[in-house]
This record gives C-alpha cells, sequence and structure tokens, in this order.
C-alpha cells in the first residue's frame, strides 16, 4: 500500500468532494455513513458505501492514469474499480479484502432491497468504507 503522504490523489480527490459538499452532500461522506449506523440503516449504509467507493476509486483511477481511465466514457464496474486500484498498488491485499466484502454486500442490496442484513456484518463493512474513504484523504469535509 502506498504511503498516505506519497499520494499525489488527496488534493485532487479533495477539490472533488468539496465540489460534491457545494453542490448536493450536506454532510462529509464520513458523517453520512456514521449517520446510517446511528440510526441502523443498512441498506442505505451499504448502498452508499459502494456509491462512494465507486466515486473516488473512479476518480482515482483517472488522475492516476493520466486521464486514461476515464471510467464516464468507459462505465466500469465497481469490481474492476476496485480491482484496478489494487492492481495499481493503491490498495494492498487487506484493504482490497475489505472493498471486495462491501462491494459484494452491495450487489446483494441493490439487486434485493428486502434481503435480509446481518446488522454486525453491516456496521464492519460501513466502517471499512471509512477507513478506505479515510486513506484516499476523502473522509471528511475539507477545511479551507
Amino acid at each position: 500500500m502506498l504511503d498516505k503522504s506519497q499520494l499525489i490523489l488527496s488534493e485532487f480527490l479533495v477539490e472533488d468532494l468539496k465540489r460534491g459538499i457545494e453542490t448536493s452532500l450536506k454532510k462529509s461522506p464520513r458523517d453520512i455513513l456514521r449517520d446510517t449506523i446511528e440510526k441502523e440503516e443498512w441498506w442505505k449504509g451499504i448502498v452508499l458505501s459502494g456509491a462512494f467507493l465507486e466515486h473516488f476509486g473512479s476518480r482515482t483511477l483517472k488522475q492516476i492514469t493520466g486521464n486514461k481511465i476515464k471510467n464516464e466514457i468507459i462505465n466500469l464496474r465497481l469490481f474492476q474499480i476496485l480491482r484496478l486500484l489494487f492492481d495499481f498498488g493503491i490498495f494492498d491485499s487487506s484493504m482490497y479484502g475489505k472493498v471486495d466484502e462491501v462491494r459484494k454486500e452491495r450487489n446483494k442490496c441493490a439487486h434485493d432491497p428486502f434481503a435480509a442484513i446481518d446488522p454486525t456484518r453491516a456496521e464492519k463493512l460501513i466502517k471499512d468504507t471509512i477507513e478506505c474513504l479515510d486513506f484516499l484523504g476523502v473522509a471528511d469535509i475539507p477545511t479551507p
């Protein structure tokens, strides 16, 4: 896994997050995901976890490849985004394993909104997403 100080992406992703907060988000991704845990909204937390991973993962790929991988053009699926982040060395095998579990649970929720969700597992997966977003430097509202 790359040292956080080596990630040139942080500034790029923070700018993206600032735009998102200005236009649609009223809270940081960390706060949004924590709210889902506090309110025990497991389905919402898992689906949002996948959405955040997909969005920031896509933006990371675009940045580290010098715009050669543009998800808005090639439309990568979440598993492909996560695998490429692992292949490029952004995620080590431990982080990849965590986010891949989030992806699997997100798929289950997205395709069956009435599927039973284990609260203990859901909470762990949401916290794993926060850890990943922390690593990428986008879990919190950037301070000016």
